[in-house]
This record gives C-alpha cells, structure tokens and sequence, in this order.
C-alpha cells in the first residue's frame, strides 16, 4: 500500500507491534517483532526487485495520475509486482527511472543527503549536447539552468544515477539490475 494509506491505518489504531497499539512515528522490525494490521499478522517481506527501466517522454514517472495518459506502471509487467519509481523523471523528459519494492533503498537515494549524482545529455540546440550533473534535483532545475543560460531544451534525457547506467535500452525498455547493480542499490 502506498504510505499515506499505511499512515491512515496506523491513525486509525490498526496496527500493533508485539500487541501494543502504534502510533505514527513508531517504528518495529518486523523480523524480530510482531507486527498486525487489523488482527492480522503482515506476511513475510516479498524479495526485493530492482528494475532500471527507460522512461519514455510522455510517460508521467508516478504510479497513479488522473491526468496522465500513461504512468511507468504501465510499461512493466503486473507480474513485477508493486514497485514504485525511486525520484521522478518530468512528463517531457526521459531516461534512466529505477523502479522497486524495497522502500529502505526509495528513501537512501531519493534524500538530498545521499549526493547520488544524476547525469543528463540535454540537446539545446538541433545538434548541439551537452552534459549536465546534478546531486540533488529540484523540479525542472536542469530546464531552467539552462534557460538561465538562455538555452531551450528540446530533449533531456538522464543516462546515469549513480553507478547506473541507461546503456542501450531504448524508450519504454527495462532490464533487471545485475546483482552488482543491486548490491550498490542496497548499499
């Protein structure tokens, strides 16, 4: 469930650890405690996936929009589970988006304290790229340096996030990160 849902739960009085009510805020390991959810014990934690997916232009980087016309969730299979974007990737821009389950590694890397740099090739001009890269992105910060600059975007695409690279996936492709990739996810 999304947090906002697992926070309304929680305010409700619907969830206990080692029998004791919780309240938001608290925190358990669910490994060493017990942990319900209206009475129920919470199953095991499902394996965590890493997906490195290419983000099409067009394609609105989060799970549900009533505006959108397409989400990334729609670009992988139901079969992957519930994954959730790590960061965001504007509607016009494309590129490398990592999608997972494991919500430790969405909070490590989306923190402006983590310094993961972002690379993006930006055409500014027919014909014309440059490199741009950033630690900690604001909404639509690479469009308006460049417009500082007096430069117009017509295509940004991010090919790298950390040690991830884009490679040679191509619109709307996705791969599963290799077990190196995922070591460094989790690290």
């Amino acid at each position: 469930m999304s947090r906002r849902a697992a926070e309304a739960i929680i305010a409700a009085g619907g969830v206990a650890v080692d029998g004791v009510t919780a309240r938001l805020g608290d925190s358990a390991d669910p490994e060493t405690q017990s942990v319900t959810v209206s009475g129920v014990p919470l199953p095991p934690p499902p394996e965590a996936v890493y997906i490195l997916l290419y983000k099409p232009r067009g394609v609105t980087s989060t799970l549900r929009d009533a505006h959108a016309e397409r989400t990334v969730r729609e670009l992988l299979p139901p079969e992957l589970g519930y994954l959730v974007p790590v960061g965001r990737l504007d509607k016009e821009s494309e590129g490398l988006i990592l999608m997972t389950n494991d919500g430790a590694a969405v909070r490590k890397l989306t923190h402006p304290s983590s310094g993961i740099e972002k690379e993006y090739r930006v055409t500014v001009l027919p014909g014309r790229e440059i490199t741009v890269t950033i630690t900690e992105g604001k909404k639509h910060q690479v469009r308006l340096m460049c417009k500082a600059r007096g430069l117009t975007v017509t295509r940004l695409v991010r090919v790298r996030e950390g040690k991830l690279l884009l490679g040679g996936l191509k619109p709307g492709e996705w791969r599963h990160l290799t077990s190196a990739e995922a070591e460094y996810v989790r690290s």
